[in-house]
C-alpha cells in the first residue's frame, strides 16, 4: 500500500477455516506482524475477528488506567477511541508511557467511516532512525516524566474502573506510578519512563514515548474546548496528560514540535473496509486516527504483557 508495505495485507478467502490456517500459521504471522510491524486482514466478519484474536494473541490484556477515552463492549473488547470526532489523535504506541503494555493490537472496523476516519500508523524504528541526533541524544539521556490528570472529561473512576481510591492506589504503586489527590475527588499521576525501548523479539530500538502527544505545547484551543467540560475547566494540573523531562524539567515546545512533525511525515494510512482486521506490533508501531464526520465504528482489543514475557523468557 506505500513503499514501506506498512500495513502488510492478508487477502482471506472466505472459504479458508480460518482458526485451523492461523493455528498452523502462528508462529510465521507473528513474526510478520513484527518484521513489517503490522499486518492488515481482509474479507472478515466479527466472528473472524474473534478468531483472529484468538488465534494469534498469547493472553488478553485489559486497559485499567490508559490514557484515551474508551468504553467497554464486552470483557475483552473496546470502542477504540471516544475522542471528538473533529479532531485528530496523535500518533502513539499504547500504554509506552507506563512500565507495562501490551505487545500486540486488534483493531476491528465494524462500521466504516465515509469520510476519512483512518487509523495512520508509523514506524518507530524509522521515527528513531531520521530524527535528528541531539533530539534522540536528549531523549536517551534524560527519560521523561509523565503527568496524567483526571479531571473535566475524564474521571480517575472511569479510567481506573472503580470508585476505590485505594485500589487505584495500590494499582498505581504496582506500576511504579505516584497519586496525588487533589480537591473535590480528583486525581493527578506521575510516571518516570524511558523515552527509547529495545523489542524483545527483534532487539531493534524503537521510538516509544507520547512525548508529542502529552506535552501541554499540544493543547491548542480546539483541543482545550474538546477536552473541557465548562468554562471553569482552566487548571493545568487536570488537564488529561502532560510531560516533562524525566528530572521534572519543562521540555521546550520546539523539540516536541520537531518529533510531532517528523512522526507525522514519516505516518503511511489507509481506507477502512468494513470487516478489515488490523494486528500492530505496538512497540514497533504507532497508530492514530484522522478527524471524521458521519458514523465510524473501530473496535480494540489488546493482549500480550510486555512484562509477562519479559518474566517468562527470563
Amino acid at each position: 500500500m506505500n513503499d514501506q508495505q506498512l500495513p502488510r495485507v492478508v487477502e482471506v478467502d472466505r472459504d479458508l477455516d480460518l482458526s485451523q490456517w492461523l493455528k498452523e500459521n502462528k508462529d510465521r504471522l507473528r513474526a510478520d506482524i513484527s518484521r513489517y510491524g503490522a499486518l492488515l486482514f481482509r474479507g472478515l466478519d466479527r466472528s473472524s475477528f474473534e478468531e483472529v484474536f484468538t488465534g494469534l494473541a498469547d493472553r488478553p490484556v485489559d486497559y485499567r488506567g490508559g490514557a484515551a477515552i474508551r468504553s467497554r463492549v464486552d470483557s475483552g473488547t473496546y470502542t477504540a477511541s471516544e475522542y471528538p470526532e473533529s479532531l485528530d489523535i496523535r500518533l502513539h504506541s499504547e500504554f509506552c508511557y507506563s512500565n507495562d503494555w501490551p505487545m500486540l493490537l486488534f483493531f476491528y472496523c465494524d462500521v466504516a467511516p465515509q469520510d476519512r476516519g483512518q487509523t495512520p500508523i508509523v514506524d518507530n524504528r524509522t521515527v528513531i532512525r531520521v530524527l535528528p541526533e541531539e533530539i534522540v541524544r536528549q531523549f536517551r539521556e534524560r527519560d521523561l516524566l509523565y503527568m496524567r490528570g483526571y479531571g473535566y472529561n475524564r474521571t480517575w473512576q472511569r479510567s481506573y474502573e472503580t470508585g476505590s481510591r485505594a485500589e487505584v492506589e495500590e494499582l498505581c504503586t504496582r506500576e511504579g506510578r505516584s497519586c496525588q489527590w487533589l480537591e473535590d475527588d480528583r486525581l493527578r499521576t506521575f510516571e518516570r519512563r524511558p523515552a527509547i525501548a529495545k523489542h524483545p523479539a527483534t532487539g531493534e530500538e524503537v521510538w516509544f514515548n507520547f512525548a508529542h502527544g502529552f506535552h501541554i505545547s499540544r493543547m491548542d484551543d480546539d483541543i482545550r474546548a474538546a477536552l473541557s467540560t465548562s468554562a471553569d475547566d482552566t487548571d493545568d494540573a487536570l488537564w488529561p496528560n502532560n510531560v516533562y523531562w524525566g528530572d521534572g524539567e519543562e521540555i521546550d515546545g520546539n523539540v516536541i514540535t520537531q518529533v510531532n512533525d517528523i512522526v507525522e511525515r514519516e505516518a503511511v494510512q489507509f481506507d477502512w473496509a468494513e470487516g478489515d482486521v488490523l494486528v500492530v506490533d505496538n512497540m514497533i508501531c504507532g497508530h492514530g486516527r484522522r478527524p471524521y464526520t458521519g458514523a465510524r465504528r473501530i473496535l480494540l482489543k489488546i493482549a500480550d504483557s510486555y512484562q509477562e514475557r519479559e518474566t517468562i523468557g527470563a
